[in-house]
């Protein structure tokens, strides 16, 4: 008896450990790569638009709207978001403690995405979705934040000689 759960526990290390793991690791990355694809660029803001360079090399968040939903949102992103260099939160309308941009800046992109509550740029300007209020569409802006906003650097080890 004392063999059989040797060889059954062997077996369960040898066998099943890795697969479960590669079947895990499979659909992280199958997971990443649908969200991926979800998070192609739709638009982009030109440079010129963007004069004071406000957006530029920074993931940002764009609330176009403002109420009490709205605010209770942002300030959940940015509670789960304050610690990366990387990620910035603006409104267009006066939300307490956030950024908000200047009087008719970008005016008329506004106004293209009116239906709209969040717009989601990347580091190069480019809009890579738009969410509504909704909470189904809030998760989903979370989820595609942790996706495209850069990774830090991990530093090499270096050995002295």
């Amino acid at each position: 008896m004392g063999k059989f759960i040797s060889w059954l526990v062997l077996a369960l290390f040898v066998l099943v450990v890795p697969l479960g793991s590669w079947y895990y690791l499979k659909m992280g990355l199958n997971y990443r790569k649908n969200a991926l694809k979800e998070l192609i660029a739709k638009d982009s803001i030109s440079v010129t638009m963007d004069s004071l360079g406000l957006l530029n090399k920074k993931t940002t968040l764009l609330a176009l709207h403002s109420s009490k939903t709205i605010e209770g949102n942002l300030v959940s992103i940015h509670n789960q978001f304050k610690n990366i260099d990387g990620f910035q939160i603006f409104t267009f309308d006066s939300i307490h403690a956030f950024n908000i941009l200047p009087e008719g800046y970008l005016s008329g992109f506004r106004n293209k995405y009116e239906g709209k509550d969040y717009i989601l740029l990347d580091t190069s300007i480019h809009i890579r979705n738009t969410y509504s209020n909704t909470e189904e569409d809030v998760k989903k802006l979370v989820e595609h934040l942790a996706i495209i906003i850069p990774r830090p650097k991990e530093y090499d080890i270096k050995m002295k000689k």
